[in-house]
């Protein structure tokens, strides 16, 4: 008996592309509108800090400046 005639060589690969569908359907419809789930860009956690007193205004200017060098937003 040949082993690529063998019916797990057609089931195993089937079965894969259906739990891979299933898992990009599931995250479409569940992942990006979930709730609990939220982006908080760099620039947002800076001035977190500075609002919360976890940085002073100097260090908060030089911050800035970095991100927007990182960035590309000078």
């Amino acid at each position: 008996m040949d082993i690529l005639s063998n019916p797990l060589f057609m089931i195993v690969p089937f079965a894969l592309w259906i739990g891979m569908i299933a898992v990009a359907l599931y995250m479409s419809l569940n992942g990006a509108e979930s709730p609990h789930v939220t982006f908080r860009s760099p620039r947002d956690i800076l001035d977190d800090l500075l609002t919360r007193r976890g940085i002073d205004r100097e260090e908060y200017v030089e911050q800035r400046k970095a991100l927007d060098r990182a960035t590309g937003l000078v």
